[in-house]
């Protein structure tokens, strides 16, 4: 129970039913810290806390307009916490810093499985995670690539919304080899590049995150500094060698989100002109029946890049076309149950009703471009498919006990065994059968399903109590 005070001084008893054991959601342990006009009423015996609330409920009716509406007001900044600066559109939600929302019941034991299963001991028995000569650590230039950062975004988000001890300080050892892996220009990190001299920045935009997460935990100012070097060597890269690769061209948007989030921290003029270059770099997800590619994974993940574009831009065009690639998808490739479609790793002509699969990465990469779409257009829609695809297409993917996953995962899934089932899954290999060895992507970035779920269960209005 706490109690605020309306914008006419009246004095509001809310109530927070946090539930039984089994109820599916998890209620922050402040939902508003750091907002001054809050205080908590002191424990009070039952009668006068029903004598209360109805004194408070008659006071705040006669006092307020109540009415149901589609989407937040948006006319006035929240003051609480960061959200969106000038030029860029205002946010119709602010996810709270990781670490506010404690989960509880059903979801607080999905993320204590996780921590006790293949995420919490991958590095135990990855080859990727071994620390000698590892390029994240700046002690080689061997296990380079996306594999350290998507396991270290779940198995730190964890660890901090956890409170596990062992769990942060292991994770901080790794973010703090990270960041001195930094170099005078800005770079990070191993150095991936193709023949014409273009760099991988798959791998670095996941190191954003995990930094994001960090600085909202810890408030550590090394990270705005990290952040914006890296930046500045982002808009020193000339265009022609500027998201060349297959992966960071269909991924821009996670970058943009990024320089969104550092933006609004501090307020750098710089940076919302480099939001135009990454846009008109990065795969065009805004054609209305042709996707630049198939790939599960990228569409899940890539397809909000307009949306987060229109943040910057104000053209409705781009946000219009984020709606579109998500309806057409579903339209070309079976509405499957679930909240996905059947594309296996690729989507392809044919192959669309409910034996074909979802890679493991696009269920929680679906999950975070859900969590984000809300805060951006203030949508419900994107909450109810965020909760679709959680309850019912990702525990699929995992043993109850989260110590191996798989793969692939069909609505019609009648067999998990290590048999190659292509063409009639796309794509070779032993990809049904449950394996904590085997799909190195999805062994390492499943992780980070539970973490950010738990982080966006919470979000701030945007207009700030006055």
């Amino acid at each position: 129970r706490r109690t605020a005070r309306n914008r006419h001084g009246s004095q509001v008893l809310e109530t927070v039913d946090r539930g039984s054991e089994n109820d599916l959601i998890p209620v922050p342990a402040s939902p508003l810290r750091g907002c001054r006009n809050l205080s908590y009423p002191k424990p009070m015996k039952p009668i006068r806390f029903v004598i209360l609330l109805l004194s408070a409920a008659l006071a705040a009716c006669s006092a307020e307009r109540f009415e149901t509406v589609g989407r937040p007001d948006v006319s006035v900044r929240n003051a609480c916490y960061p959200s969106n600066r000038a030029p860029l559109q205002p946010q119709y939600f602010i996810k709270l810093p990781v670490g506010a929302v404690r989960p509880a019941g059903w979801v607080a034991r999905q993320l204590q499985l996780q921590a006790q299963g293949l995420n919490g001991h991958l590095d135990e028995i990855s080859v990727w995670l071994e620390k000698e000569r590892n390029a994240w650590l700046g002690r080689g230039d061997s296990n380079g690539w996306e594999e350290v950062p998507y396991w270290l975004r779940g198995y730190a988000a964890t660890a901090w919304i956890l409170g596990d001890r062992a769990m942060t300080e292991k994770a901080r050892g790794w973010i703090e080899g990270i960041l001195s892996t930094q170099r005078p220009d800005g770079w990070f990190g191993p150095v991936l590049e193709n023949e014409r001299g273009s760099r991988d920045l798959l791998a670095n935009m996941v190191v954003c995150w995990i930094m994001q997460d960090y600085y909202d935990y810890t408030g550590d100012e090394r990270v705005i500094a990290f952040l914006t070097n890296y930046y500045k060597w982002l808009a020193a890269c000339p265009d022609e060698l500027f998201l060349k690769h297959y992966w960071d061209n269909s991924r821009g948007g996670d970058m943009m989100w990024t320089l969104a989030w550092l933006y609004n921290r501090t307020g750098d003029e710089s940076l919302p002109g480099l939001a135009r270059k990454i846009h008109r770099n990065t795969a065009d997800w805004t054609r209305s029946a042709q996707l630049p590619n198939w790939h599960v994974v990228n569409i899940a993940q890539g397809f909000r890049e307009p949306a987060e574009w229109w943040m910057f831009s104000g053209d409705r065009k781009a946000l219009h076309a984020t709606y579109n690639v998500f309806s057409f998808i579903r339209r070309a490739f079976g509405q499957v149950p679930g909240g996905m479609y059947g594309a296996d790793e690729n989507a392809r002509i044919g192959f669309f009703d409910p034996r074909q699969g979802t890679e493991t990465c696009a269920f929680v990469e679906q999950m975070l471009s859900d969590n984000i779409l809300l805060q951006v257009t203030g949508d419900p829609a994107w909450a109810e498919n965020c909760e679709d695809v959680a309850f019912n297409s990702y525990p699929a993917a995992l043993m109850p006990d989260y110590r191996a996953l798989r793969y692939l995962t069909c609505p019609n899934h009648v067999v998990s065994d290590s048999r190659n089932h292509n063409p009639g899954i796309d794509n070779s290999g032993p990809f049904l059968a449950m394996n904590p060895f085997s799909s190195r992507c999805c062994q390492h970035n499943h992780g980070m399903g539970w973490p950010y779920y738990i982080q966006h269960l919470v979000c701030l209005l945007y207009t700030s109590p006055s």
